[in-house]
């Protein structure tokens, strides 16, 4: 603090040289906190750093874990455009063939009729695909902050899933933002029990008295903390309480943390065996039906319904399986990135 005074008998100043109690004062003071009270104010200061770098990891490790998934959402979408594109051609492959028979009185009306209405039933489920195609990548684009040109291509599929992802509770991110809120909690608590200890003044004040000697006078105070009850005592319990609750809250991080791991472990199994079972059982089955029921067209022995029926379900079992990867991959990603083991980010653990 610095002020500046003035004194004298019947006015400020009043007197100035003549009585000695007259002055001009100028005036430096200053409070000193208790020995240790301005260390824990600043620890407590800081440990709310911790708290903010804490949330700033968490934030980017979730965002990787959605941008993983969006990916795979998004690899799946083109997988089952692929598997209905390939069902439009062969349609567009047999049509000529059944025309002809159809000509010819070797087929019926409703086998032609079927077959175009399965193409126009792809053609509807291709329009519907590409829709939500351009909606998916516009939400992609804009949480990425990037225009949709701009993002990255999926041609070449879903990466390689290289080795298990081993994680457990304690490495997510969350729970380190809940243990650097219990350690700033501490502090805070720690801090709001010593502040009710007395502060020092200090003070050193010059008089100007003119044609007198000038009046140097020096203070030296302490604090009575006489309403420590109403104000310290209430923050310190204030600040107790809140260490209470982030004890709470680092408990029920772990147990969400736990729980996410689990659900993301059952959902990557869940879906290992599904691709498992559609790749070597499924698929080949439909594969393996879907030529038969061609070739016994061809040969008269099947008809147009059993044909559309086996291509229908090869297109769907493609589909099924471009989303059980594209479900294994989510759940492994986001495994990893929210264990920090994410390539693309920064902050990597062995």
């Amino acid at each position: 603090m610095v002020g500046f005074s003035a004194r004298g008998e019947d006015y400020p100043g009043a007197g100035i040289g003549e009585d000695p109690m007259a002055m001009a004062a100028f005036e430096v003071a200053q409070t000193l906190p208790w020995p240790g009270k301005r260390g824990r104010r600043q620890a407590a200061a800081a440990a709310l750093v911790d708290v903010a770098e804490a949330d700033l990891v968490a934030a980017r490790r979730r965002l990787a874990a959605d941008m993983r998934t969006a990916y795979a959402e998004q690899a799946a979408i083109d997988a089952s455009r692929r598997s209905l594109l390939a069902s439009i051609a062969l349609i567009d492959l047999l049509a000529p063939s059944l025309t002809a028979r159809y000509e010819t009185g070797q087929a019926a009306q409703s086998d032609l009729i079927d077959l175009q209405l399965e193409r126009l039933r792809l053609e509807g489920d291709l329009d519907d695909l590409d829709a939500k195609c351009d909606m998916h990548l516009a939400e992609l684009a804009a949480a990425l902050d990037l225009p949709v040109a701009d993002l990255p291509p999926l041609d070449a599929g879903l990466p390689l899933i290289d080795g298990e992802a081993t994680v457990v509770p304690a490495d997510f991110a969350e729970v380190a933002v809940a243990e650097a809120r219990l350690a700033a909690a501490g502090l805070r608590a720690e801090s709001a029990r010593h502040e009710g200890s007395p502060d020092v003044f200090l003070g050193a004040e010059y008089g100007w008295r003119d044609a007198l000697p000038p009046m140097v006078t020096a203070r030296v105070g302490v604090e009575l903390p006489l309403w420590r009850s109403r104000k310290q005592d209430a923050e310190a319990r204030a600040a107790g309480h809140e260490r209470a609750m982030a004890e709470a809250e680092r408990r029920e991080a772990l147990a969400m943390a736990g729980a996410e791991v689990a659900s993301l472990r059952a959902r990557f199994d869940a879906s290992e065996r599904q691709v498992v079972r559609l790749r070597t059982g499924i698929l080949p089955q439909a594969t393996l039906a879907a030529e038969s029921a061609r070739a016994g067209y061809a040969t008269g022995v099947a008809g147009a319904a059993e044909l559309i029926m086996a291509l229908r379900r090869l297109a769907e079992t493609g589909a099924m399986l471009a989303e059980r990867e594209a479900d294994r991959y989510a759940a492994w990603a986001a495994l990893r990135a929210l264990a920090g083991r994410d390539p693309v980010l920064q902050e990597m653990r062995p």
